[in-house]
């Protein structure tokens, strides 16, 4: 299963926050499914519907989107997917109660909801709206041509419950591994290597470098159906045994 999230906020791309939903990328890895895309991009309602166009077009199945479910004008996940989905946005009715049961709690006293309000319980038509347990705003799940899409508020306190509720379920097992192997040698040695190891077995090779190979090694992974992996690891360490210089690995 092939699955991507798209992280949204202009408060992402200055650098002072960290982009990046760890939790929900180490719960997808827990699953042993792999992440395909990992993109973030800020609220740009005409940059949001290119990212779901790049998602489908490198055959996501599941696309998690995170932020941009708020009530103001910069929240605008909403206006993208229905423009990507050529559907108006509507309210929904049971997002609406949920949305306004929660204000109620939170202020302690019956809200009645104002427009701008609103605006957080409204879906794509033909959309499902999602509980939201710990907040306000209502996620979204829709379909289009074989990927199912997840809006998700950005708030980590609302984004992971609702992740771990409706999405993880959902993902299955990629059927992949990922077999590793430290290499105290140069990527410059070790390239001719990977490039035959990968031309004869179906994986794909990441090589995570380090300047400090020499003291640290280099860190080798083999990624693709087990048996395919435990060849090509086999067969890189065959490679790596016949190299003229001594090479340590473990």
């Amino acid at each position: 299963m092939r699955t991507g999230i798209i992280h949204i906020g202009d408060e992402l791309l200055t650098g002072d926050i960290d982009p990046y939903p760890k939790e929900i990328i180490a719960m997808i890895r827990g699953k042993g499914s792999n992440l395909d895309l990992l993109e973030v991009l800020g609220d740009k309602e005409d940059d949001i519907v290119q990212g779901f166009q790049h998602a489908q077009a490198l055959g996501i199945e599941i696309l998690i989107v995170t932020g941009g479910l708020g009530p103001t004008l910069d929240d605008v996940t909403r206006e993208a997917l229905a423009r990507y989905l050529k559907v108006d946005l509507i309210v929904d009715e049971g997002a609406e109660r949920a949305l306004q049961e929660a204000l109620s709690r939170w202020h302690g006293r019956s809200e009645t909801l104002n427009d701008i309000q609103r605006r957080m319980a409204r879906v794509p038509r033909g959309a499902k709206a999602l509980r939201n347990i710990t907040g306000a705003a209502c996620g979204v799940e829709a379909s289009r041509e074989g990927m199912t899409i997840f809006l998700l508020p950005g708030f980590p306190n609302e984004m992971v419950p609702m992740f771990r509720e409706h999405i993880l379920p959902r993902i299955r097992e990629s059927g992949e591994v990922e077999l590793k192997i430290q290499v105290w040698q140069g990527e410059s040695v070790l390239e001719p290597l990977f490039r035959e190891v990968a031309s004869a077995h179906r994986v794909r090779i990441a090589s995570l470098p380090s300047t400090r190979w020499r003291e640290e090694g280099n860190k080798v992974i083999f990624k693709g159906p087990r048996e395919e992996a435990e060849e090509a690891r086999s067969h890189f360490l065959r490679l790596l045994e016949r190299l003229p210089q001594d090479v340590s690995f473990r």
